[in-house]
């Protein structure tokens, strides 16, 4: 069976084969092999699993750690981006190594004064929305939420469903993706 899965949570500590995981205000200890498998889909998608790594993964989505899909194209990575927050780990100085999109979607993750959606990114680099003072920072949230929910989105799935079919959707998850991989987000 051909599964993909994606881990959510903060690691916190690392002690005596012990992996303590934050996740919505509460602490789950890991051992074994379903730290192991958690830890493998920390930084992205994650698919080569056996056996009893299977028996993990279902015990850690059943706690809420991973997000678990048997639909392997590419827009199930979109689906089950929807189902976590994009958090930014800290302010970090933009580095030149970044891929420039990386770059603008941190921007968007980390100034925006709010916590945006994976669809919500997409629509921004979609329609070409650059991280403006204007747009970003706690006092002008609205002014965002105006720039993204208009009366063509703001219905409930509309934005997620549109979204899905954008030719931004796969470069936006990639970007993603690689800030999660360098470690300046985590998907809660």
């Amino acid at each position: 069976m051909a599964v993909i899965y994606l881990s959510k949570g903060l690691p916190v500590r690392y002690s005596d084969g012990t992996l303590t995981i934050s996740h919505r205000g509460a602490e789950f200890a890991l051992t074994g092999e379903r730290a192991e498998v958690w830890e493998r889909g920390r930084c992205g998608f994650h698919s080569d699993l056996y056996g009893s790594q299977f028996t993990a993964l279902r015990e850690i989505a059943g706690q809420g750690l991973a997000e678990t899909s048997e639909d392997t194209a590419n827009e199930s990575f979109f689906r089950l981006m929807t189902n976590c927050v994009i958090c930014p780990m800290r302010e970090w100085n933009l580095s030149i190594l970044w891929e420039p999109l990386e770059r603008t979607v941190w921007q968007w993750i980390s100034k925006a004064g709010l916590r945006l959606t994976i669809a919500e990114l997409v629509f921004l680099i979609e329609k070409k929305i650059k991280p403006t003072p204007g747009l970003l920072g706690e006092a002008n949230r609205q002014a965002l939420t105006e720039a993204i929910y208009t009366k063509e989105t703001i219905f409930d799935g509309i934005l997620e469903s549109r979204m899905e079919q954008s030719p931004a959707r796969d470069i936006t998850v990639k970007a993603v993706l690689g800030l999660a991989h360098k470690k300046k987000v985590i998907l809660i």
